[in-house]
């Protein structure tokens, strides 16, 4: 994870207290993050004497659950600290950094941009937005923030740190180094700075000074093991390898679930032909880090080497799921297909494969050979012309194409690319593995429950309401069997009463879908659309009635599992559903919420449902018109921004998805961050 920087210095403060309003005072509140690789102790400035007092418990509540990683509840705390006061730079300072930690980017770059126009006087915050660009591979955008903080500051350290890395990414060595070097001599106090030297230094191979920056990075502290993983890397790089494993060995040792360790040594182990033990640290990759196709990809290498392909089909199909473009996949997958004579598959992937980069001669020679062992004589020979034209136009011999030995281990990849632990009690929060599935459709709920599990709509001068707000959630696990039945006793005493009936009946029947007791619901419901045509919520309900029985049908195996429909102890089966499934259709369920919505064209909760029924349907370009209406309607819809982030990345616009999703995780939908780590900043 990139580092956050001391947010204020003395000399910061004493400059500041001038600038800001002379009756608030500077002080420092520390923050004890942790400290190693990608960490550093953050110091925030607050003017807590000329604040109310709750903006200063929500800091050091906030405080609190950063220590301790709980950085989701810090999110939360300090969203209401700014609701409370948006005024204060330092709560966007804070809140960004939190982001950024969640790997956030986009919504970090958002807080410390809005810190920075409140209060544009602090080089730090420009330095933490200049980490955020850099994630984004926005260099351009980070080189001017470091820029404006050298101007505050020429003396910050950390401004000639960043650049480093900065530099270093973007293969400038010697201006890395120069920067590096202008570092260590403002006193620069965290030994990365060494190993991003080495580094450098290795980029224009320059071995030995390299080895000594890596080794002094050690000599200032021995546990840290990225230090360790660079002598390794160095010394494979020279192809001394047992030397490189030592180094790999003792990183291992500080941190047996270190992925990057891992990593490399199993490249190493590779090179060493010792293919047993290189396989046990892919396989325990894999398990730590599931979604690693960096890992899937070279023990796919490693099988097909070994003789077994099959195991090295299925990893290139892992790669492939995570990677739907991964070219060189579908290339090697096809072949190792067509040695298997499953030449269906083969000409699948290498259809795939030309689709993904027409120019590749290699693919269209490969589909020549499948295509004449499919009998496909003519297209084999039109295959054969593209693949030789293309040999000569890339200056390649046509021999080069024809060759049968395919050395698949020249192929293995290098560390490039963020490695996360998931299954370890280290792993961050965002990178654990998170099933992608859209929010659920909101219900009427009838019982209590807190804040955070309900919603609310404002239903105060709108005709043919009962109550003045209405609640709903999309969490089932409220609705009790218990609940159920003490409504349907309620309900049906107002009933007998001849009390407002149409929303009894309406009531009745939101328990009677609670219970499952869906003919006795859709019942009630016409009773209830019959008693006031005008009252939107019979229809609401019939489409959340109809979609709950669509749901439930579809999850049976068999027409012998049986479902409860009825109060009485007989049951029906999936096949006595027949006569009357084609009523209970997605297109029924889209009509029932379109008369909901002619009612009452301010009820953000039909449109945000009608976009989940569009998706199951296929439509999302409807979808996504529903769920923008629906945060329209509701600013702050986190439910809707989350599911619309969802489609529109699906849909290829991966920036306005993530941008949904990054504000949908501020709002509180903390699957969001684990939806962000697989889909956004590739």
């Amino acid at each position: 994870m990139p580092k956050l920087y001391p947010a204020f210095t003395n000399k910061d403060s004493a400059r500041i207290s001038i600038l800001r309003d002379s009756a608030c005072k500077a002080r420092r509140v520390p923050l004890a993050f942790f400290r190693g690789f990608g960490f550093i102790t953050l110091f925030i400035l607050l003017c807590l004497p000329a604040r109310p007092q709750a903006i200063a418990n929500y800091v050091r509540d906030a405080q609190a659950s950063i220590r301790s990683g709980q950085l989701v509840d810090a999110l939360k705390t300090l969203n209401l600290a700014i609701e409370t006061d948006a005024s204060v730079p330092e709560l966007y300072y804070m809140r960004g950094y939190v982001k950024f930690s969640l790997d956030d980017y986009i919504g970090a770059e958002q807080d410390f941009s809005k810190s920075i126009s409140l209060f544009p006087y602090l080089p730090d915050v420009y330095v933490n937005r200049a980490q955020v660009r850099s994630q984004q591979q926005n260099y351009n955008g980070a080189l001017e923030d470091l820029s404006a903080a050298s101007k505050l500051d020429s003396t910050n350290a950390d401004i000639f740190f960043t650049l480093a890395r900065i530099k270093l990414y973007l293969k400038k060595y010697y201006a890395c180094l120069s920067d590096c070097n202008h570092a260590i001599k403002l006193k620069y106090e965290n030994e990365t700075v060494y190993i991003i030297r080495g580094a450098a230094e290795l980029g224009i191979d320059r071995f030995d000074a390299a080895v000594a920056d890596f080794k002094k990075s050690i000599e200032i502290n021995p546990a840290n093991i990225y230090a360790y993983i660079q002598l390794g890397t160095a010394w494979s790089d020279k192809t001394i390898y047992d030397s490189a494993v030592v180094y790999f060995n003792k990183a291992v040792s500080l941190d047996s679930n270190n992925i990057f360790a891992l990593f490399d040594r199993s490249i190493t182990l590779i090179k060493k032909k010792e293919t047993k033990a290189a396989l046990e640290d892919l396989g325990k990759i894999v398990r730590l880090s599931p979604y690693n196709s960096y890992a899937y990809f070279n023990r796919a290498i490693l099988y097909n080497d070994m003789g077994n392909r099959k195991s090295a089909i299925s990893d290139f199909d892992k790669v492939i799921k995570l990677n739907p473009r991964n070219i060189v996949s579908y290339y090697y997958r096809g072949l190792m297909k067509m040695q298997e004579n499953d030449f269906k598959g083969a000409l699948d992937d290498m259809d795939k494969t030309i689709e993904l980069l027409p120019d590749y001669a290699d693919a269209w020679y490969a589909r020549y050979e499948i295509k004449l062992k499919l009998k496909d004589i003519s297209g084999a020979q039109k295959d054969y012309k593209t693949a030789m034209d293309m040999a000569r136009k890339n200056n390649m011999s046509a021999d080069s194409l024809i060759t049968k030995k395919k050395d698949f281990l020249q192929s293995l990849v290098k560390l490039s690319g963020d490695f996360e632990e998931m299954n370890t009690s280290n792993s961050k929060f965002q990178n654990q593995a998170v099933e992608i599935t859209l929010m659920p459709m909101f219900s009427l709920f009838q019982g209590k429950a807190g804040y955070n599990m309900i919603e609310l709509y404002d239903t105060y001068h709108k005709d043919h309401y009962v109550t003045g707000i209405l609640s709903l959630t999309i969490h089932k696990e409220l609705i009790s069997d218990s609940l159920c039945n003490k409504q349907l006793e309620m309900q049906t005493k107002r009933i007998n009463s001849g009390a407002e009936l149409s929303d009894a009946y309406l009531q009745r029947a939101v328990a009677f879908c609670g219970l499952r007791k869906y003919n006795e619901a859709f019942a009630d419901l016409e009773i209830s659309g019959e008693l006031d045509s005008n009252y939107s919520l019979p229809y609401f309900t019939r489409a959340i009635t109809r979609y709950d029985l669509i749901q439930l049908i579809n999850t049976l195996d068999n027409y012998d599992q049986q479902i409860t429909t009825i109060g009485k102890s007989n049951t029906k089966t999936r096949e006595q559903y027949t006569t009357t499934e084609l009523e209970h259709t997605y297109d029924a369920v889209v009509c029932d919420l379109e008369a909901a919505i002619r009612i009452d064209p301010g009820f953000f909760f039909a449109y945000y449902d009608r976009g989940i029924v569009y998706c199951k349907m296929g439509n999302y370009h409807r979808a996504l018109e529903d769920f923008s209406k629906a945060i329209t309607l509701r600013r702050n819809f986190a439910e809707a921004l989350f599911n619309r982030g969802l489609v529109q990345i699906m849909m290829g616009d991966s920036q306005s998805g993530c941008e949904d999703l990054s504000r949908a995780g501020e709002l509180g939908i903390s699957e969001a961050y684990k939806v962000m780590k697989r889909y956004c900043y590739k």
